[in-house]
């Protein structure tokens, strides 16, 4: 019995039925819900993400996301060069030359 049920599996092949993506109507609902996009390419980094399995929206979504976080971060160090080096504590000192000492004139000459 265990033979012909084995045999039975083995006859009927299980097929991948893939599902072709409806691409236009993806970018159509990212106009619907973004329509400032239209007339605008894709950037490569939502095409990118659509083809490694993304729907359009949720690609573009992150794409976003990345986009403000990196201008958040630009402005702030933006803001972080634009402030003054801390001074030290000392103002900087005196910067007068003083006269050399008698002791260090005759300590420095060669012998």
């Amino acid at each position: 019995m265990a033979e012909e049920i084995k045999e039975e599996v083995q006859e009927e092949p299980q097929e991948e039925v893939r599902e072709e993506r409806d691409f236009a109507g993806e970018v159509q609902e990212l106009y619907d819900s973004r329509p400032e996009l239209r007339g605008e390419e894709l950037p490569e980094e939502v095409v990118k993400a659509c083809l490694a399995g993304k729907t359009v929206s949720q690609a573009y979504s992150d794409y976003a996301k990345n986009r403000h976080r990196e201008a958040r971060i630009q402005r702030q160090n933006e803001k972080t060069a634009a402030r003054a080096p801390v001074r030290g504590v000392t103002g900087g000192g005196s910067t007068g030359i003083q006269a050399e000492d008698a002791f260090l004139r005759g300590f420095n000459t060669a012998w």
